[in-house]
């Protein structure tokens, strides 16, 4: 909990959300038709760390923090009610979160992904001294829209667990990913150390060219999650075939998230947005 001084005297302040705020945050004008996070609130709070700002006792901010494989942090989840904009709130909210987050000694990075056009959460980053660390670009794709344009060698998918983990820490180093695209909204600025639930979750796919991974996500619907470390996968047309069966099978769309100069490629069979991550690492 985090006192503050405001206008007239009055004390504002900072705390963890619960349950019981249910009915504030419902109730918190957001301005945004339908908002899924102010909808699905009583969800997050169980599974995130949500921070509410209170200014003469109104709910006027709330935002959020997502951990993931203990020492990656991911802030997110932001809303102001509109009629408190422009009063530092949102920096203020999310200054908050990363100086909690870095309490634990285990987080090595604490960032946020904002969409490119985003002005205001692009400028966030300065307030939080965070640097621009990647530029991703998330296409969704309809099953079959896109069939590869050159023929690979079969692929093979027998993988262990072990087998994966230490594919994904080689092609780390290997190809110099700029991102890790290791779930649906959050990509990462590199692959930290997975989880076994996490390597139980995600199918890999080999040969002599190259591999790429699918796990099955749900986001609001029903994603294939498809990621690929290099080019010559990307349009192999023995990939292409794998991906579009499995999502045609169980009804999912196609989601793929690649660094801009390979995104192009997509432009035109996909539905596309570009992203922006900002990140600070830990001090030493």
């Amino acid at each position: 909990m985090v006192q503050m001084e405001g206008g007239r005297g009055e004390t504002n302040l900072i705390r963890k959300l619960t349950a019981a705020d249910i009915e504030e945050v419902t109730g918190m004008e957001t301005g945004i038709e339908d908002d899924y996070v102010i909808r699905i609130f009583s969800k997050l709070i169980e599974e995130n760390y949500m921070l509410g700002y209170f200014e003469a006792h109104t709910l006027v901010g709330i935002a959020g923090v997502t951990i993931y494989e203990g020492e990656v942090a991911v802030l997110g989840r932001l809303r102001t009610h509109k009629e408190y904009r422009g009063r530092g709130i949102a920096s203020t909210l999310m200054n908050q979160l990363k100086k909690e987050s870095f309490h634990s000694l285990d987080m090595d990075w604490v960032g946020y992904a904002t969409e490119m056009n985003n002005i205001a959460g692009n400028r966030m980053a300065r307030h939080l001294q965070m640097n621009l660390e990647a530029i991703v670009v998330s296409s969704r794709i309809s099953p079959g829209a896109v069939e590869g344009t050159h023929d690979t060698q079969p692929y093979r998918s027998d993988f262990s667990r072990n087998s994966k983990k230490k594919y994904l820490e080689e092609c780390s180093e290997k190809e110099r990913l700029p991102f890790f695209p290791h779930s649906i909204y959050y990509p990462l600025p590199y692959v930290p150390k997975l989880t076994v639930g996490y390597l139980d979750s995600i199918e890999m796919f080999q040969n002599d060219l190259g591999s790429f991974m699918i796990m099955k996500e749900e986001k609001g619907a029903s994603y294939l999650h498809v990621k690929v470390w290099n080019e010559r996968t990307l349009h192999s047309k023995e990939m292409w075939q794998i991906v579009n069966a499995e999502a045609e099978r169980e009804a999912r769309s196609i989601w793929i998230d690649l660094p801009l100069d390979q995104a192009n490629w997509l432009e035109a069979q996909s539905h596309q947005t570009i992203w922006h991550l900002y990140g600070k690492k830990r001090s030493m």
